[in-house]
């Protein structure tokens, strides 16, 4: 396994980020640190999510996905897209809703990387906001669909419970 990063890339206002390796829950608050920016300036008209080069994703950072896709199109953005040449990951984004609420696009063969991708910085977080990012990207997945509500339910109330002890 490749150890996992993200890279970003923009061009009027259509930023893309890009996965590479196994990206998992401790590139989370990096990666939504970075979104979170893009989102405050408004200046964000979509969202392409190539994981053409991605081995794997943990449900952080899928999570993470749905939730920025709800505040972008809470600013009147198209829906996000997509990119993957994995069936096995397009099967599962679509066994928990994504493709009601993404644009799910097949590519084949590899795929160059813009020239002006910059890495996202994915710093150490704190345990706070590692609790915050995973309980945030979680929620967003019960509110995918009713298949993601049944499966991460159970997980919320349990990392609720926790972060009230």
């Amino acid at each position: 396994m490749t150890q996992g990063h993200v890279t970003h890339a923009a061009q009027a206002g259509v930023h893309v980020l890009r996965y590479f390796g196994t990206v998992n829950f401790t590139l989370a608050p990096g990666l939504d640190r970075f979104l979170q920016g893009l989102i405050r300036t408004g200046k964000v008209s979509g969202l392409v999510f190539d994981l053409s080069a991605a081995e794997s994703l943990d449900s952080t950072n899928l999570g993470l996905m749905a939730r920025v896709n709800e505040q972008v199109h809470d600013l009147g953005a198209a829906n996000s897209v997509i990119v993957s040449t994995n069936e096995d990951l397009e099967a599962i984004l679509r066994s928990m809703g994504f493709d009601q609420t993404f644009d799910l696009v097949a590519a084949s063969g590899t795929r160059p990387t813009p020239t002006n991708a910059q890495p996202i910085d994915a710093a150490t977080p704190s345990a706070a906001e590692l609790r915050r990012t995973l309980l945030d990207a979680h929620r967003a997945l019960m509110r995918l669909s009713e298949a993601g509500r049944l499966e991460f339910e159970p997980v919320v109330a349990c990392m609720e419970r926790d972060q009230v002890s």
